[in-house]
């Protein structure tokens, strides 16, 4: 029986230094292995409903569960175990300056303990969904933006994820490898993963394979749910 990851109920999202307005009465539920699209243009700012489903933006009113549970009804430690099951592709700052960009696909998966060498030999594993036979061992700021996206796709996709958020996930890359992603993050739902994908790109807009359950859009501050 299908359990509910990841649930909304009549959340207010505070305006933040991105974003100059709440977003009101967001409310939806994913089950295990569920998707939303939420249609989201570069001009309306940083999409904060990310932080929210991952505990880390406080709504202003109304309610974000995981895993069946409020994100503050967490104890700091299991909320930070769950979190380490939350893959996600970010907008922007996705990496840290000083390392380099192996070293932070696998971060934090080292953090919480996997085995060195068994999580960068996934990692390899992982790559190869998307044609590449080894990861970038050079700064961030050295590598393309293409190859920095499909680096966080590979980061996103290591922490065997119970929810999948993806941040314009295809901003920078070819239609082809559009849907190699897209054929990933279908792997991971028959496993279990719910997904937000945060997106205008058509390629996923107008793209049936995607095969979400709820769609929305964002007009004006107001949240509203597309059939």
């Amino acid at each position: 029986m299908a359990t509910n990851q990841l649930s909304f109920e009549s959340v207010t999202l505070p305006a933040t230094s991105r974003y100059d307005q709440p977003i009101r009465e967001i409310s939806f539920t994913l089950a295990d292995g569920e998707a939303l699209l939420l249609e989201w243009r570069d001009e309306q700012g940083w999409p904060t409903l990310a932080d929210a489903a991952m505990g880390l933006l406080n709504p202003a009113a109304g309610r974000v569960q995981f895993a069946g549970r409020a994100w503050e009804e967490w104890a700091p430690d299991d909320a930070a175990t769950l979190r380490s099951r939350i893959g996600r592709v970010f907008v922007d700052h996705a990496w840290i300056s000083n390392l380099d960009v192996d070293e932070n696909i696998t971060l934090a998966q080292r953090h919480y303990g996997a085995d060195p060498a068994t999580i960068y030999a996934k990692a390899l594993e992982v790559a190869a969904r998307f044609g590449r036979a080894e990861l970038p061992v050079s700064r961030p700021a050295w590598i393309s933006r293409r190859d920095a996206e499909i680096c966080q796709w590979i980061r996103a996709l290591l922490a065997e994820p119970r929810l999948l958020i993806l941040e314009e996930p295809t901003r920078d890359v070819s239609d082809d490898e559009c849907e190699q992603l897209v054929a990933a993050v279908a792997l991971e739902r028959e496993k279990g993963a719910s997904v937000l994908w945060i997106s205008d790109d058509p390629r996923l807009q107008n793209n049936p394979s995607l095969n979400v359950q709820v769609r929305a859009k964002v007009k004006g501050d107001q949240w509203e749910s597309c059939a």
